[in-house]
């Protein structure tokens, strides 16, 4: 009897994972790195922003437009990413999806291929359950580390998954709104380097 209301028990357990999994409850997290040294100049449009994205279904499109909309900057495919000179701007924001913890590879490209960025952010969307975040943070990592100590922050946030049918309707309008608080952090990060902290913000 025990062993059965155990295994019961088990079940459950595992059914409730796979419904917060599949149910699209919302997880997004800023942070934001206090020791990379602001590069600033007198150009009236500082800081001149650029996000630079891959997306395969859409999801990090619509974070990287949200982010370029609160930059008052462009959001422009990687495709398409030759036809800007980017040692005009001062912030460059990169997004990618995640696949197995590792970026697109048109975007570890574009990372292997950046010189001398003078400051930087990147994001990631992902849509698999319960290790998303895990795998998240990975990628997120690998492409922090390829930014030659320039990066300002990160963020990611969920993303519907077209095989596994997880987090419908994501990126939502709160994970646009989350993506748009980054980006204003980074803003304020360049432009009040004095009163920024080392921040962590999940939800």
């Amino acid at each position: 009897m025990i062993d059965m209301q155990r295994k019961h028990f088990y079940w459950f357990f595992i059914a409730a994972i796979l419904a917060c999994g599949m149910c699209g409850c919302s997880y997004t997290s800023i942070s934001l790195n206090k020791d990379v040294q602001i590069v600033k100049n007198a150009n009236p449009d500082y800081p001149k922003a650029i996000v630079v994205y891959d997306s395969w279904s859409g999801n990090t499109r619509l974070v990287a437009e949200a982010i370029a909309e609160k930059l008052s900057c462009p959001a422009v495919h990687v495709d398409q990413i030759s036809k800007y000179a980017l040692s005009d701007f001062d912030l460059i924001v990169i997004g990618s999806p995640v696949h197995g913890g590792l970026p697109t590879g048109k975007i570890e490209k574009f990372l292997s291929e950046l010189s001398n960025p003078r400051m930087s952010a990147v994001f990631v969307t992902f849509g698999a359950p319960l290790f998303g975040p895990l795998t998240a943070n990975t990628c997120l990592n690998k492409m922090e580390k390829k930014l030659q100590g320039s990066c300002l922050g990160r963020f990611k946030c969920h993303g519907f998954h077209k095989i596994l049918r997880t987090y419908p309707s994501h990126p939502n309008e709160e994970d646009k709104s989350d993506a748009a608080q980054f980006a204003a952090a980074l803003l304020e990060r360049c432009l009040n380097d004095e009163n920024m902290k080392t921040d962590t913000i999940e939800h």
